[in-house]
């Protein structure tokens, strides 16, 4: 019963709330390779490693947001560390782990299809070196970088390893463009949390841009960045004439509330309630985005 319950612990400390943030758009470079009969295991395999760097990052970020003193009892959104449910040590080996795990499924992946090109290996370790660096090293989420940092891994990279590994290597300049709006879209979660935390993290020393340019301009640009993925959807389909992908646009009145709202009420109400609506945005326009985008190239 220990065991089970120290396990609970750590599966509530990875944050598997934000585990879509990878499942979906590696279920879009799945959908746009090239070869996907019998490359399920395969995909398997290589979903699992991308899970489990997730996780890693996750843990990471949890100890050392706890280590420079950003959670603290005063303000966290994390209690593992905060409130003493895991010691510092499990959760800093348990991510290193998981890191380990993660390469192991994806040289099993690689093994499975005998590929020898380069493209998977960079695209995997990049996005290694994005999640060490985001927390420490380079401490890209410290630095006005995290929501770059979070479109490019979860955009382009995961979706662009996806493909390439079940295309024999290959690289898309389709899948870099289609998977861009998801990089949007999750992205617009960080940045929800860091209109959030502005206050908090200008105070120990965090520097996003939500906490540069104000709040108001931040409301401003968190606008936009939900309402630029569907103005992408639309280029893509213009440019390789699959118009049908402008069905998206039945779901912008419901981007366009989420856009609005913060405009709309009043700044303790719209800070507050951000992120959840947010992450309710981004599991709308993933579904509906992957769904048309299968029914184009499925």
């Amino acid at each position: 019963m220990l065991l089970l319950a120290k396990i609970g612990k750590f599966i509530k400390a990875s944050r598997p709330f934000s585990l879509p943030c990878s499942l979906f758009p590696a279920a879009l470079g799945y959908v746009l390779a090239e070869n996907k009969v019998n490359t399920l295991p395969v995909f398997v395999l290589i979903l699992i490693a991308i899970v489990l760097l997730h996780v890693a990052a996750n843990l990471l970020n949890t100890y050392y947001d706890f280590k420079y003193k950003i959670d603290d009892a005063d303000h966290c959104y994390d209690e593992t560390l905060v409130k003493g449910i895991l010691p510092e040590d499990d959760v800093l080996n348990a991510s290193w782990l998981c890191l380990a795990f993660s390469m192991m499924f994806f040289g099993s992946g690689i093994v499975v299809i005998r590929s020898a090109h380069l493209i998977p290996y960079l695209l995997f370790f990049k996005a290694v070196f994005i999640s060490f660096n985001y927390s420490t090293g380079f401490r890209f989420k410290h630095n006005c970088l995290g929501e770059v940092a979070i479109y490019v891994t979860f955009g382009p990279t995961v979706a662009s390893f996806v493909y390439s590994c079940l295309s024999n290597g290959k690289f898309s300049w389709l899948v870099l463009l289609a998977s861009s709006p998801l990089g949007l879209v999750i992205a617009s979660i960080l940045f929800a949390n860091n209109i959030r935390d502005a206050g908090h993290d200008l105070k120990c020393g965090v520097k996003t841009i939500a906490n540069q340019i104000g709040i108001q301009n931040s409301l401003n640009l968190y606008s936009l960045l939900l309402i630029m993925p569907y103005v992408q959807v639309t280029g893509l389909a213009i440019l390789y004439q699959h118009l049908q992908l402008t069905l998206i646009w039945l779901l912008a009145p419901v981007s366009l509330y989420f856009a609005m709202y913060p405009h709309r009420t009043s700044v303790t109400d719209r800070v507050s309630t951000l992120f959840d609506k947010t992450l309710i945005n981004f599991h709308l326009f993933a579904s509906v985005y992957l769904c048309l985008v299968y029914s184009v190239v499925g």
